[in-house]
């Protein structure tokens, strides 16, 4: 499965493919550096390129929390190209993930075996209801602590925090993630546009 197999006006605007059947061969044939794929239960799935709303909410998260981490050496902050496997049949990579330096022992060169201490996903038109519902659910059953889902459609984040039961829902106010206790977001900084410099955030917070 690539890109080369599906005809060019069929990639001009925000996509989900999805191939069954799949299996563990299958995807280490399909994926490369340029493709973003996730294989679950059985179904290989391709997104199309990030929106710029995406991006630039992409960019902001990542600055503060490599920030923040960096320096205080709490562990590791990766993007969307970097696996994370939950199963041998579920392999999900996140926008956003954060490691805790006591678990970095399970990233290797390429991949992250088991799941990372923070998962952020955004929101887009093509993968929201899969983002909510099926990788929701597989996120939850492979014990990932905690589930961010940024919303901007609706200028709503959404926390699942499964090991207690919790979920929350903010549009404004302040929030913690429970691996990062001393760091907070606050909701109404992802709606704005231009979005805030991460620095200025980052130093609210000290």
């Amino acid at each position: 499965m690539g890109r080369a197999a599906v005809p060019n006006e069929m990639l001009a605007g925000e996509y989900l493919f999805k191939r069954y059947g799949a299996t563990m061969d299958d995807y280490l044939r399909a994926a490369d550096e340029d493709s973003r794929l996730e294989l679950f239960d059985g179904v290989l799935l391709m997104h199309s390129p990030a929106n710029v709303g995406h991006e630039d909410r992409f960019a902001f998260l990542l600055g503060l929390l490599r920030a923040y981490v960096g320096p205080r050496r709490l562990g590791r902050v990766l993007g969307s190209r970097t696996p994370m496997v939950l199963d041998d049949d579920r392999r999900f990579e996140p926008d956003l993930l954060f490691i805790k330096t006591e678990n970095l022992h399970r990233l290797g060169e390429v991949e992250l075996r088991g799941p990372a201490d923070l998962v952020i996903e955004i929101l887009s038109p093509a993968t929201r209801e899969y983002d909510l519902g099926d990788k929701r659910r597989a996120y939850a059953e492979g014990g990932v602590p905690e589930y961010w889902m940024i919303d901007l459609a609706r200028h709503v984040v959404m926390i699942d925090r499964p090991a207690g039961q919790r979920h929350l829902e903010l549009s404004t106010g302040r929030v913690s993630p429970l691996a990062l206790p001393e760091l907070y977001l606050e909701a109404s900084w992802l709606w704005q546009e231009p979005l805030p410099d991460p620095a200025e955030c980052l130093a609210t917070c000290r």
